[in-house]
């Protein structure tokens, strides 16, 4: 690993890791940013109303520890809080997520108000955007793809939809949910055009080109 650390949270600030994990890193499941930017890391076991079952299942270490552990964390740096990531090990690939909910109504709901009151581009922060399979995707391998926006559709209802350079032009693809401000947060050269009307649509020829108005 770099000397040079590689995520944005402090080294020795806390993380909550499941205790299966300890003894088989090889057992990730999943991980969730929280809203306080905390990790939670987990070999697939969700959080109990119960804290005697959690402290049977979890315990806190450092975040440097859990790196040193499950050296694939370092490719969620970029990871936007209110997230997760499901660990593909057959492809050792990160599935992205938008977490939607918490236990806490009214935390949830004050938290939104804070985003929405805080979001300067068009739409809202929780509104369900749809992005090609292959930008909720993140490869740990050596040989891993860069991952860029190629095309940004405001469609005639409002919602909005994000194709990535992977996908080729003019061929049918999979696309995924994630929040629009996570994929702001992903993506951070879109914002530039986060402020398209309806119907307008944002195209780039390579990923530091500038972007053009082809529709709308």
């Amino acid at each position: 690993m770099s000397t040079e650390w590689p995520l944005r949270q402090d080294p020795e600030g806390p993380v909550i890791i499941a205790l299966a994990l300890v003894n088989d890193p090889d057992a990730l499941g999943f991980v969730v940013l929280d809203d306080e930017d905390d990790w939670f890391i987990s070999d697939g076991t969700e959080l109990s109303d119960d804290v005697l079952v959690n402290r049977e299942s979890f315990r806190k270490m450092s975040l440097r520890e859990a790196v040193e552990l499950l050296p694939q964390l370092t490719a969620l740096a970029g990871l936007p809080t209110g997230m997760a990531a499901d660990w593909d090990p057959e492809r050792r690939t990160w599935l992205l997520s938008s977490v939607t909910g918490s236990d806490d109504e009214d935390e949830d709901i004050r938290l939104l108000n804070q985003r929405r009151a805080a979001w300067k581009f068009e739409g809202s922060p929780d509104d369900e955007a749809q992005i090609s399979t292959g930008l909720t995707e993140i490869p740990t391998g050596p040989d891993a793809p860069s991952r860029a926006v190629r095309q940004v559709v405001r469609e005639q209802d409002g919602t909005w939809l994000f194709v990535g350079f992977e996908v080729p032009e003019a061929e049918d693809f999979e696309v995924e949910g994630l929040e629009l401000e996570h994929v702001a947060g992903l993506y951070p050269d879109v914002r530039t055009v986060l402020k398209a009307a309806p119907g307008q649509v944002y195209d780039r020829a390579t990923p530091d080109a500038e972007w053009e108005l082809v529709e709308g």
